[in-house]
Formats: structure tokens, C-alpha cells, sequence
């Protein structure tokens, strides 16, 4: 079951609802439906298929105030914040390199110190510091903060108003483009947001987002044909570098236009699509499969009538035999590859 579906199931049953009934009220709100195929005992969830403009009417992407549970008159909620500086403080407490004098200041930034939040915004706490003053060797000290964020991050699941609380540590001499920016630490606005709806070109959204999926489900088809390691590891390798793309993507977005650039916004589509959370999980599935040999043969010997996988060359010769005929079954061999292949 996707992640998404399956907290916002328990999240309702909690609320009271049987499990038929959460199953149905958050198939709704997540966008997931039971695919073809599917039986009692497995089901197969797939995402609806729905257009930007669907996504950005129905997530309400631009708002006419602030989050009324964490806002009320440009104020932000007392025991919220108090409840973050603590958690802060926890986050640190037993770490040798970080003091609590150390910290310059604890900022709210994104959807939610914006007018632009949807119901998958998360909290996003960053907490600033002057690495050079833990390692002069500042990459070092990055990878390092990013590390313990990622295991806090992995470990715990805070939320307020059904927001989940993100973690970061940022360099006090890091550029930091927002239109909204508070400081929780000193409970005052640093940059607060106007409210200007922005004019937004829906469809080279929907064009710049449509590259990246259909480039994730060719990865999709192609790591279910292989298994030799140097075909694994291509995969692996493109998969990384489609990622670094789409960060790249939405930092340039974000450093031009801001907030609402057609590369951040589609970026935002696919996070909200579930398209990213693929991606990940293509690169984690891949590398297990290249250093997994022996486990995943050992699977293979137990399954019945297993089809023989193809090999990504033989698999792209197949995407090629499709273009020269409408028979599925027919498979003569190309004199040629079609120009780009």
C-alpha cells in the first residue's frame, strides 16, 4: 500500500471510522484507487490520473490567508512554536559538536509562512548555524548535519494539524531564497509574504512534469526485463542522475521566478503525485538488486514458470520492434535503429 494511503487510513480509523470507511474517505483525498488485477487478499493501488488544473484547484495552491491553525492575525500559534523550539532543543541536546549557544536562529519557511500551503505541506524548520564554527571543512560538516536530519527525520513523525514537522540545518552564509520567512526563535516575521495570486500557465506545468514521469515509468519497465548487474547499475546511475536533474530543476525554479516558476511548481506535482517517491524508490531498488545476486536468484529458482527477464538491450530492441509494427507479438529485427535510439 502507498505510504500516503496508508497514514491517512490510520490516521482516520483513529478518528473512529472503520477500516472499509477510511479506506474509502482517503482513497478520495490521496487520489489512490484499486487497480486491474487486484484480489481480496492483494490489492494494487494506483494513482488517479488527474490534470494540473484538477491539482490546482482541488489543493487550493494559492489561499486568501495564511493557515488559520497555525496563523491568526499574522501571529503564529503559541504552543506550535513553543512545541518546535523544544523539539530543537531535544534534536541537539546530545549532540557533541552542537550547542545551543551555537544556534543563530530556528526559521519557519515554505508553504506554511506562505499563502501557497496544501494539505501536503510540511512544517519546515531550518535551523541555522555557522558550520565553519564545528569544521573548517564545510562539506564535511553538511554531509555530516545532513545525516543526523535524515535519521531524526526516518525516526520520528511530528505533526501538527496533520502537518509533518521537516527538520533541516542551514549555513548562516547560505543564500536562502523565500517570499515568507519567521523566525520561530525570536516569534517575529524576518520577510513576511504578500498576498499576490500569481498567473500561472497550466499546461507547460503539466509538459515539464510529463517528462519526468514518463521517463520514470520507461526506468519502471526496464529494471522489471533485468538483471545483470551492469544493466542494474545503468539504471541505477540514470535514476541518480534524473533525480539530480529534478532537484536542479526546482533550485534554479526557485532562484529565478521563486515560488511559483513552472520548475518548482512541477516539481511540486510530482512530489504530490507520488512521481518522486517512484524515483527514490527505483534508485534503492536497483542497488539492492546489484549487490543482492544471490538473494534474488535464489527467489527465482523458487517461482514457478518465472519469465525469462529480457536484459535492458533486448528490452529496448523491443520498444524499437514496437514503432515498425501494430502487432504486439510482432518482433522482426530492425535494419536500423529509429534516428536517436
Amino acid at each position: 500500500m502507498p505510504v500516503k494511503l496508508d497514514r491517512c487510513v490510520k490516521k482516520v480509523q483513529k478518528q473512529g471510522q472503520d477500516k472499509s470507511s477510511a479506506y474509502a474517505i482517503c482513497s478520495k483525498s490521496t487520489g489512490y484507487k484499486v487497480g486491474k488485477g487486484s484480489t481480496k487478499k492483494k490489492k494494487k493501488w494506483v494513482k488517479r490520473k488527474e490534470s494540473f488544473k484538477q491539482f490546482f484547484e482541488q489543493t487550493n495552491y494559492y489561499n486568501d490567508t495564511l493557515h488559520p491553525k497555525f496563523w491568526t492575525d499574522d501571529n503564529f500559534n503559541e504552543e506550535v512554536l513553543n512545541s518546535i523550539i523544544e523539539i530543537v532543543d531535544e534534536f541537539i541536546k546530545d549532540d557533541d559538536h552542537i550547542t545551543p549557544e551555537m544556534i543563530e536562529d530556528i526559521q519557519l519557511t515554505g508553504s506554511l509562512a506562505n499563502f501557497n500551503y496544501s494539505d501536503h505541506s510540511d512544517l519546515d524548520i531550518h535551523i541555522l548555524l555557522d558550520f565553519a564554527n564545528i569544521n573548517k571543512d564545510e562539506t564535511i560538516v553538511k554531509r555530516a548535519l545532513d545525516g543526523k536530519r535524515f535519521i531524526w527525520n526516518l525516526r520520528h513523525n511530528i505533526e501538527f494539524n496533520n502537518h509533518e514537522v521537516e527538520l533541516y540545518f542551514q549555513d548562516i552564509h547560505e543564500p536562502h531564497v523565500a517570499s515568507g520567512l519567521f523566525s520561530v526563535q525570536d516569534n517575529r516575521w524576518i520577510k513576511k509574504p504578500v498576498h499576490d495570486p500569481p498567473e500561472i500557465d497550466q499546461r507547460d506545468v503539466e509538459k515539464k512534469a510529463e517528462q519526468f514521469r514518463a521517463e520514470v515509468e520507461l526506468m519502471k519497465e526496464a529494471l522489471n526485463e533485468v538483471d545483470d548487474k551492469e544493466d542494474l547499475a545503468l539504471i541505477n546511475k540514470r535514476a541518480k542522475k534524473l533525480k539530480d536533474k529534478l532537484m536542479r530543476m526546482r533550485k534554479e525554479g526557485l532562484a529565478g521566478k521563486g515560488e511559483y516558476s513552472v520548475e518548482n511548481l512541477a516539481f511540486k506535482n510530482l512530489r504530490n503525485d507520488d512521481t518522486i517517491a517512484e524515483l527514490n524508490g527505483l534508485i534503492i531498488k536497483s542497488y539492492d538488486l546489484m549487490f543482492g545476486e544471490e538473494a534474488v536468484m535464489e527467489k527465482k529458482k523458487k517461482k514457478k514458470k518465472k519469465k525469462k527477464k529480457k536484459g535492458l538491450q533486448a528490452w529496448l530492441l523491443s520498444l524499437v520492434h514496437a514503432l515498425f509494427s501494430t502487432d504486439p507479438s510482432h518482433s522482426p529485427k530492425p535494419q536500423r535503429y529509429p534516428s536517436g535510439i
